[in-house]
């Protein structure tokens, strides 16, 4: 990205990471024995992270909103995103699912703090995403339909046929390699990846109360970006380092996993992330505050982490 829209995206990041330390339901306030899962949660949001999907629903919000400024509101109900996706991050890198010990170059969450604490931390994050909606409801910060929307868009996108299926889709494919052709793939990537992702594109939209035509253009736009953000990283998994990536490489080679690194080689993999991302950044070219999402669109495919 150029200089000026990566200052857009670091002013964006600040007010996200600024908002979730000003969240009540990550405060921790005393030493109970209970509050430890907190501290856990607190852990995995703080060790870094690109914050991509608040930034998407907040980028989609100034992009079809009458001024195009944010108000905070915007920024506490996106945090609710950032939850959900910690939370799969710290279930993904249990031993039960991608036993990987390190998240961004630090200990995962459940090699920190046990794999019990780890678990409730997760869950705790699962669930905390929505009470932050419905808390702004609440408040009278957003309306209570607004919030409703939000939550069923969040629950669908990170539920059985949304983010859940697509890591359980994943699961089998450890088992039947046979059963795993690009087909398969992009049934599972749109789901594992591209669909909290949709849901981030939709929360600005409907927060931004766009039309039929702006939701579909959301939805289009998160389903190119999605799978081609999935392509890339198959390939980093392969030609990354760990310093790089700040997790372990390879990885889903030892477990036997199938990828489109595999499918379509680290030049038709990388060939086809470059294609969705020009075809995202094509569905927003006549929209004037687009420009940042285009250009994270076609920055996909040049991403090193």
């Amino acid at each position: 990205m150029n200089k000026e829209y990566s200052a857009a995206v670091a002013d964006d990041v600040l007010k996200i990471n600024s908002r979730l330390l000003a969240c009540p339901e990550l405060c921790v306030k005393g030493r109970e024995p209970e509050l430890r899962v907190i501290e856990a949660e607190n852990y995995a949001l703080s060790v870094g992270g690109k914050r991509i999907r608040p930034v998407l629903a907040i980028e989609f919000y100034r992009l079809f909103s009458e001024s195009g400024s944010v108000p905070d509101w915007v920024y506490d109900a996106a945090i609710a995103l950032e939850m959900t996706h910690t939370f799969s991050l710290i279930h993904d890198d249990m031993p039960e699912m991608d036993d990987d010990e390190l998240r961004r170059g630090m200990p995962a969450t459940h090699v920190k703090y046990g794999a019990d604490v780890g678990l409730l931390a997760g869950d705790g994050l699962a669930i905390a995403a929505y009470e932050v909606l419905s808390r702004l409801a609440l408040e009278g910060k957003i309306p209570a339909e607004t919030a409703v929307k939000l939550i069923h868009i969040l629950s669908s996108g990170a539920g059985n046929r949304g983010m859940i299926a697509g890591q359980m889709l994943d699961l089998w494919s450890e088992k039947n390699h046979g059963g795993v052709d690009e087909a398969f793939l992009r049934k599972m990537s749109n789901r594992k990846t591209g669909c909290l992702l949709k849901a981030s594109c939709l929360f600005g939209a409907v927060m931004a109360n766009a039309g039929d035509e702006g939701i579909s253009r959301a939805e289009s736009y998160a389903e190119k970006v999605g799978l081609a953000f999935q392509i890339v990283d198959d390939v980093l998994d392969v030609t990354s380092s760990e310093e790089t990536l700040g997790k372990p490489v390879l990885s889903d080679r030892e477990r036997g996993k199938p990828t489109f690194a595999d499918i379509l080689g680290l030049e038709g993999a990388m060939a086809e992330a470059k294609r969705l991302s020009e075809l995202a950044a094509k569905e927003l070219e006549e929209y004037p505050r687009s420009g940042l999402l285009r250009e994270f669109a076609l920055s996909l495919a040049e991403r090193k982490k």
